[in-house]
């Protein structure tokens, strides 16, 4: 509720300029406070697993693995986003609603690694691009280090966090709005909703390093992520009235993978890498990047 509308609902008699000021000051920031109150959803909740099956998407995992002999390496990648059916995104309003959610098939991202000595950096970018429907911002960022094991095989410890936003008319999209059957939407106009991911990961790895002379390093890695995802409702139905509902998930899931990276020259590095998340998806990465000040 806007300042001055809270002022006219306050009786500003005989109380002194300090007490009233107090009081308007008081209720604003308690009724702001009440607009923010956000519903958590138990993990098994449809509409969380929802929320984090997109999560498990946009994952910052290696997709295949740093040069060793390489300092500085630029490149991006894409993962492929299945799509769900109307049965998965039947999750609003206990299970009567759809969601839209099949917006791009694709989830792009530049990403970039830098190296000294075992210790690997890496940062992934979203900009904020439309395309599909979709408005992403988002950043991600990892610390990798190579522990040698024998002189085949490496152990790789990496902590990785993404955190970023997404907008997109979720809850009611163009179709929606035009479908006399959606009770819901039919009428009202297209949603402004924001999706708020953000997810933090501790991975272990182990990398064959048996095949350097075919610039071919595969690996397989297990982990663990913790993820806090926020959906923020904004839409406005045929009685124009605002729905702004305030969701929250917390999920705590284990992760695997296996991929590779292969160089078919010095400064070109390319990596593909099979994703599994349990109870979210199957998706497979794809990485290409290019070496700079590579090693002689």
């Amino acid at each position: 509720m806007p300042l001055a509308v809270v002022a006219r609902h306050i009786r500003l008699g005989p109380m002194p300029l300090s007490s009233r000021f107090a009081g308007v000051l008081m209720l604003a920031v308690s009724t702001a406070a009440g607009a923010q109150e956000r519903r958590q959803l138990s993990a098994d909740n449809p509409q969380a697993q929802l929320m984090g099956y997109y999560a498990a998407v946009m994952q910052f995992t290696p997709t295949g693995l740093h040069d060793p002999a390489a300092r500085l390496e630029l490149g991006a990648e894409a993962t492929y986003i299945p799509s769900l059916s109307e049965r998965d995104r039947l999750v609003g309003f206990g299970g009567t609603k759809q969601e839209d959610t099949n917006f791009c098939p694709v989830f792009p991202r530049l990403r970039g690694s830098r190296a000294a000595g075992s210790w690997v950096v890496e940062l992934g970018y979203v900009p904020p691009v439309r395309a599909c429907g979709v408005r992403p911002h988002m950043i991600s960022g990892a610390l990798l280090r190579r522990i040698p094991v024998s002189s085949r095989w490496g152990a790789v410890v990496r902590a990785s966090a993404h955190y970023g936003t997404l907008d997109a008319a979720i809850t009611c999209g163009e179709s929606a709005i035009a479908d006399p059957a959606d009770q819901t939407c039919f009428g009202g106009l297209k949603s402004d909703d924001r999706v708020r991911p953000l997810a933090l990961a501790l991975d272990g790895a182990f990398a064959f390093a048996g095949w350097r002379a075919r610039r071919l390093e595969p690996y397989a890695m297990i982990g663990v992520r913790r993820e806090d995802v926020r959906f923020d409702v904004h839409f406005v139905n045929s009685a124009n009235v605002l729905d702004d509902e305030r969701l929250g998930a917390r999920l705590t899931r284990l992760h695997a993978a296996v991929g590779a990276a292969w160089g078919p020259t010095s400064e070109i590095r390319l990596g593909a890498e099979l994703y599994y998340a349990p109870g979210a998806l199957l998706t497979l990465r794809t990485r290409a990047g290019y070496a700079l000040r590579a090693h002689r």
